[in-house]
């Protein structure tokens, strides 16, 4: 007996006044179709005033690219190829303008591409970082914007710094590395006050941390919170975070018995408040929170 494909799921993240609740959505047909299946990661970046969220599809080594809209939800409107296979996406800004870090486990390269005004991608970069590492983030603070690697099964942990030279190309260099514990997994980015945080869950040895990235380059990050892992991110399958429009920090966390929840990060960072919870279908592996002008949305995707 053959299981049934898994169908993307799309969910409406509903505040009213102090209270949240977690809300199953249509999810029209067009958008259904545009999006297909294969979705291995995803990203959202702004433009010009537009938000948009990107999907990338390993099997045509596609990136999809739709904006956000109050009554159709995303827009179609490009379908942009990637010249290297990714594991890991991350959107930044220079100038204003947005640019794609891209990491693929099986290669020893971190890429970077200008994404153009017609939606295409100009390679800026590519840095040898070695292969292996299980998390890719790109920091960006004040004038400075780093890119952060870690590697589970090593522990490895390298931060590169981006430098733009007034006639020359793009340029990373290495300004710190560390040996961290192996098998975190999980990180959740998120800012408070312009500073770089995030939530991180190591399975294995049942903890759960909070952790700041100091502001220097040159230095790493030290734990703000960390405790004994409960059992619902213990068996987490995938988390995913966003910002509020005045700075909260949110994580959901979709475990593998479908078991979905909304919470928010303390502005001290020593703990969170759950705020909704829902049980959805389970065989989802990408989480994309997403806003439009009207509403907050969650699409679940495989």
């Amino acid at each position: 007996m053959t299981s049934e494909p898994f169908k993307p799921q799309l969910l409406q993240l509903v505040q009213s006044e102090n209270d949240w609740s977690i809300v199953s959505a249509a999810l029209p047909a067009s958008l259904l179709e545009a999006l297909g299946q294969g979705i291995a990661t995803s990203a959202v970046l702004s433009r010009d005033s537009v938000d948009y969220s990107l999907f990338y599809v390993a099997a045509s080594k596609k990136l999809l690219m739709f904006s956000h809209d109050p009554q159709a939800l995303l827009t179609p409107v490009a379908a942009v190829s990637v010249p290297e296979a990714l594991d890991y996406l991350d959107v930044f800004y220079l100038g204003g303008a947005p640019y794609i870090a891209t990491y693929a486990k099986a290669s020893s390269y971190l890429n970077l591409y200008r994404l153009n005004a017609d939606n295409s991608l100009t390679p800026v970069h590519n840095q040898y970082v070695g292969s292996g590492f299980t998390m890719m983030h790109v920091l960006p603070y004040r004038d400075t914007t780093c890119v952060v690697l870690y590697n589970g099964t090593t522990g490895d942990c390298v931060k590169y710094q981006l430098a733009v030279p007034p006639y020359d190309g793009l340029s990373l260099t290495q300004v710190w590395s560390d040996i961290w514990a192996k098998t975190w997994g999980h990180f959740t980015f998120f800012e408070f006050g312009g500073e770089n945080f995030f939530l991180k869950i190591n399975q294995q040895h049942e903890k759960v941390n909070i952790d700041h990235f100091m502001d220097d380059p040159d230095e790493g990050s030290h734990p703000v919170l960390s405790k004994d892992a409960d059992n619902s991110l213990l068996s987490s399958s995938v988390l995913a975070g966003f910002q509020g429009p005045e700075g909260q920090a949110y994580f959901l966390n979709y475990q593998y018995n479908g078991s979905l929840s909304l919470n928010s990060i303390y502005p001290n960072c020593l703990g969170w408040w759950p705020l909704a919870s829902q049980t959805v279908s389970t065989g989802g592996t990408v989480l994309h929170p997403f806003t439009t002008a009207a509403a907050n949305y969650l699409l679940i995707l495989n």
